[in-house]
């Protein structure tokens, strides 16, 4: 089972086997879930997914990489440090998306859909906090100083939050309905 959570959801049955042993069997005992899409659309989704994620974790941490001055300020390292947990989390999310249209239990559900739109949502806003800060820096701080760098950064971010509002655009074809019991 998944988490404490969704455990309410499993039902533990004994079951005997060919030889006859009695063993333990969790059996689902909720409403199954469907989503509103085709077998194509599901992988197609899935692989959308799977190359913005790429993009993401490549432009993030090459943001990273640039020296610029404004990474030494509290309100810009602070929000693009903040980004990786809810990056990991949308990474762990799309990587427990599904890969065939079937029926799905509501762990299935919670793990990667509902885990993807969460995170993400939470990921755009630190990214946006970390641009608005850099902005900040460029406005107010570094007055007279020219550095390129930081311009560099700003681009790699917004880029960066492109990625992940491409993901948010995505998300909205998804519809998820309850369906029958299996």
């Amino acid at each position: 089972m998944a988490l404490k959570r969704y455990a309410d959801d499993y039902e533990t049955v004994v079951a005997k086997d060919e030889k006859g042993n009695e063993k333990n069997i969790a059996v689902y005992n909720r409403a199954y879930f469907e989503i509103k899409l085709d077998e194509k659309g599901i992988v197609r989704f899935r692989r959308n997914c799977f190359l913005l994620l790429a993009a993401i974790v490549v432009l993030h941490i090459s943001g990273g990489f640039v020296s610029n001055p404004g990474m030494y300020q509290l309100y810009v390292a602070l929000p693009y440090v903040l980004a990786f947990f809810p990056l990991v989390y949308m990474a762990a999310g799309i990587l427990r998306l599904p890969k065939e249209k079937r029926k799905y239990r509501r762990d299935e559900i919670g793990l990667s859909f509902d885990r993807l739109k969460t995170s993400s949502n939470i990921l755009i806003i630190l990214l946006g906090m970390g641009v608005l800060g850099e902005l900040a820096f460029l406005l107010f701080f570094s007055i007279g100083i020219r550095n390129v760098l930081d311009a560099v950064y700003l681009v790699i971010e917004v880029f960066t939050g492109a990625a992940v509002y491409f993901i948010i655009t995505l998300q909205r074809q998804i519809h998820i309905q309850t369906c029958a019991e299996q």
